[in-house]
């Protein structure tokens, strides 16, 4: 099965006076697992349905293979897509709903039966064949929607949310069963979702959009270790990441954030220092900046801990609440004012009104503008 190239440059789409995408650009290199994550109304669903010729765009170019068709027809454009509510027709077969693409585009018997029991052996469906949708779980109508995608062979699959009427453990099993059908056909994909858990186990590059406009598109590790911006930072990881209002200051020839500890202030103040520095920040020095550190970042205090972060620094902290999630326990506490979360060793958290020893991983850190919410550097 080939795999095609997918070019989206500057596409606009608006409803009467309502700018739903703002000049959205990207390309996808041949069998790039792409997802578009966000939250609902943010224009990714729009999006899909424009690549796949269900929508007609207002400005820009769509092209695949190098071929652009905002004039194509949809069923020309040689896409297959599955949609959230599976779409199955239910007076047929699981056979008859695979098949039914093939029978109007009037591939010959033996073909047909052909590419069924291929696609039904690798979705693990071949023994559901005779059965109707109503006979069929979830999780089953959910492999055949995709099945009668895949008997296609098309260029590029999309997906619009297809796993967000499963439960959350066959969410899980059935993510693990798509990323195994990625690696094994290599065939191009762009998959919606707001679940910020599916676009990092799933893609190879997301793409966070927000209010018609891409926020940020990377890789899922560069997403989550260098958030381009606040928004990013926040809607990316869970928890999502601290942002703590701080100073920047200077610390001998290199730099530090200072900011209070504990509620009202009453842990003092501390002064951490940065790790490699951009530039840019430089221009920060005696003036506010946030603090961004992932939860991650911020553990429970050991020597041995120490030892495998040379960055860390050591924080002194009053727990406001505790949340035991089995082998760790989420932490809140308060810096700069506001609420920041550690995930500790459930074993060497302390309770509510204690004092929380905490290393903080400033190998890790990164600061913002706290009036553009823009990455400094």
């Amino acid at each position: 099965m080939a795999a095609s190239a997918l070019d989206i440059r500057d596409v606009r789409k608006d409803f009467g006076a309502t700018s739903v995408l703002k000049g959205v650009s990207l390309s996808l290199a041949p069998g790039e697992f792409l997802v578009l994550l966000g939250p609902s109304g943010c224009g990714k669903s729009t999006l899909l349905n424009m690549i796949a010729g269900l929508d007609p765009i207002t400005a820009g170019e769509i092209a695949i293979d190098g071929r652009v068709v905002n004039q194509v027809h949809p069923k020309d454009r040689d896409i297959a897509m599955v949609f959230q509510s599976y779409a199955l027709y239910p007076n047929m077969s699981v056979a008859k709903n695979i098949a039914f693409g093939l029978e109007m585009r009037h591939i010959d018997r033996a073909e047909r039966e052909r590419r069924i029991a291929d696609v039904s052996a690798l979705l693990q469906i071949d023994h559901l064949l005779k059965r109707k949708p109503s006979q069929l779980s979830g999780g089953q109508r959910q492999r055949v929607a995709m099945g009668r995608a895949l008997v296609r062979d098309p260029k590029v699959f999309l997906f619009d949310e297809p796993l967000s009427n499963l439960d959350a453990k066959l969410r899980v099993d059935m993510r693990t069963e798509i990323k195994k059908l990625h690696r094994r056909l290599g065939t191009t994909i762009v998959y919606v979702t707001h679940d910020q858990i599916e676009a990092m186990t799933l893609a190879t590059r997301i793409a966070v959009m927000r209010a018609g406009v891409i926020e940020q598109l990377a890789t899922p590790q560069q997403l989550y270790d260098e958030p381009a911006n606040m928004y990013v930072g926040g809607f990316v990881g869970s928890p999502p990441m601290n942002f703590i209002p701080a100073t920047l200051v200077e610390n001998g020839s290199a730099l530090a954030v200072r900011f209070a500890v504990g509620p009202q202030g009453a842990g003092g103040e501390v002064t951490l220092p940065l790790v490699d520095t951009p530039a840019a920040a430089r221009g920060y020095v005696g003036k506010p900046v946030v603090f961004g550190l992932r939860p991650d970042a911020l553990t429970d205090f050991s020597d041995a801990e120490a030892m495998l972060r040379p960055h860390g620094q050591r924080l002194d902290v009053e727990v406001d609440v505790l949340e035991p999630t089995g082998a760790e326990a989420l932490t809140y506490v308060t810096l700069g004012g506001t609420t920041a979360i550690a995930r500790v060793n459930a074993r060497r958290a302390v309770d509510v009104g204690e004092t929380a020893s905490l290393l903080a991983d400033m190998s890790h850190a990164r600061l913002f503008d706290p009036d553009s919410e823009q990455a400094i550097g």
